[in-house]
């Protein structure tokens, strides 16, 4: 469905009443959120609205709250006031502009007036320190559907590594739900709730095309999709919500072509997928069966869990004892523990309104929800940090980049030659690019823009094996993207790599 017809579907859910002058709100807070996850449609037009009004679309406080346009109401924006960005649910409300600007200070707030306008007052206390590239590292990608781009944070303690691994990319990003790294390890795949397309990047952030449906949209088949998850056999399964395969699990060939309906009943508005051994579990956001469970040719085994003390699941975690964690965004809301059966083990109340959870190296569970990235003790629940706020964050998923390969002519193993992200990324106005040979090679090292035009090359001629450094100076050059490249000529073939960096000034 294109975003015009959408957004007149859509409208069918506002309220049909003429304009009350209420001072507040007539939807509730919670519903409001869940309105806001299962149609990110409404999110974007309140977004429109505040923008064509010029007023805010998010704001932060130094005392910590967070303002997010959400919905309109008789003509007026309303918005989620988070009074406590661990718990959501704690003193959370709906407001009007009218009242909002009554209850906090400009001076003393970050003001986000969409498309890149932001004036922070703050004294930049939002600004979250980057860490550098490690070799070796496993990284986690997680959508946001603030700014629709994707972050990448370190799997081993959940470190913020760059705010824009995925840039954003209108109109293939307008709300992006699930990233995952293609099984050529090459691409990034990722589940847009809007565009109703599985879209294909390269590991710099560069957008490719569509991968799914192959064809472009075709809300026939997929519509309001959520989570997506590779099989054994590397088809892709989507969830999918509304139109006209609503409430199924839709199945995609290698190339992106549809096969056809993989599960279409015993669903109802299917959010995450997770693969075991013998069998598939699916969370649902509606019904009294929150997750099914199916083997994995999508047959139907049973009701996995349809206890009242997990509502409208999302993501699910599978721990190395067999323990699963699933993400409870509604109240009674938090990381929900259950055993391989599906028993009830605790709820860890830490962080509520969660989309996501992650099990990192250090022993932490991360965890997103509508206010921020955030670290919680695994045993306790209690938080340990907030990572990143500002943005509504969404599902976590691994990507190594030691596994990505790029090459011309001849094949080489992917531990002959790497290329690692520069440090600091964004940088101003140097910045530093490692990379590893194990042959003796031919070597260049040349920085383009995005229009593909050289800048500059850094490194030219023969280099033995070894780990090498080389520095770039953005001095004098704008604000912006680039990228630099690794291209290494040995007697066992070519390797070329490409990066993706962001110089802020």
């Amino acid at each position: 469905m294109n975003y015009f017809l959408k957004t007149l579907s859509v409208l069918l859910i506002y309220f049909v009443t003429v304009a009350s002058g209420n001072s507040k709100p007539r939807i509730s807070f919670e519903e409001l959120l869940i309105q806001s996850e299962q149609y990110p449609a409404l999110v974007n037009i309140a977004r429109k609205e505040a923008l064509s009004k010029n007023l805010p679309v998010n704001i932060l406080t130094k005392s910590g709250r967070m303002i997010d346009a959400k919905f309109i109401e008789d003509g007026r924006v309303v918005y989620a006031v988070f009074t406590d960005l661990h718990d959501v649910y704690n003193g959370g409300y709906c407001a009007f502009y009218e009242e909002i600007k009554n209850e906090f200070d400009p001076t003393n707030s970050r003001i986000d007036f969409g498309n890149g306008n932001i004036i922070d007052n703050t004294g930049e206390i939002y600004k979250t320190a980057l860490t550098d590239f490690s070799p070796g590292e496993v990284y986690l990608m997680v959508p946001d559907w603030t700014f629709d781009r994707v972050y990448l944070f370190k799997q081993s303690n959940g470190d913020l590594v760059d705010t824009a691994f995925l840039m954003s990319s209108t109109p293939n990003l307008q709300s992006p739900k699930h990233a995952l790294q293609h099984f050529n390890k090459r691409n990034i795949l990722v589940s847009d709730q809007i565009s109703d397309l599985v879209q294909k990047f390269d590991t710099s952030g560069t957008y490719i095309t569509w991968f799914a449906p192959s064809t472009g949209v075709n809300n026939a088949i997929v519509d309001n999709m959520r989570g997506i998850r590779f099989r054994a056999n590397r088809n892709l399964l989507v969830t999918v919500a509304s139109g006209g395969s609503q409430n199924t699990i839709q199945q995609f060939d290698t190339a992106g072509v549809h096969i056809g309906t993989f599960i279409s009943g015993n669903v109802n508005s299917p959010f995450d997928i997770l693969l075991r051994d013998s069998d598939m579990l699916i969370t649902n956001s509606s019904g009294a069966n929150r997750i099914t469970k199916f083997d994995l040719s999508g047959n139907f085994i049973s009701s996995f869990y349809s206890s009242s003390n997990l509502s409208f699941p999302q993501q699910m975690f599978r721990m190395q004892n067999g323990n699963i964690v699933v993400a409870g965004f509604s109240s009674p809301s938090g990381l929900v523990v259950m055993d391989s059966a599906g028993n009830y083990i605790r709820t860890l109340t830490g962080v509520t309104g969660n989309r996501s959870v992650y099990l990192l190296g250090n022993g932490n569970f991360m965890t997103t929800n509508s206010t921020g990235v955030h670290e919680i003790d695994s045993g306790s629940g209690a938080i340990v940090r907030t990572i990143v706020t500002g943005a509504n964050y969404q599902y976590v998923s691994e990507y190594n980049p030691d596994l990505v390969v790029s090459v011309g002519n001849g094949q080489q193993s992917a531990d002959i030659f790497k290329l690692y992200q520069n440090y600091p990324n964004p940088f101003n106005p140097g910045t530093t690019i490692n990379f590893q040979i194990l042959n003796t090679s031919e070597v260049t090292i040349r920085i383009f823009d995005v229009l593909g035009n050289e800048i500059k090359s850094l490194i030219n001629g023969m280099k033995l094996p070894g780990s090498y450094s080389v520095e770039f100076d953005g001095k004098g050059m704008p604000s912006g993207i680039y990228f630099y490249e690794l291209k290494a000529k040995s007697e066992k073939g070519i390797y070329k790599e490409t990066k993706r960096m962001i110089l802020v000034k």
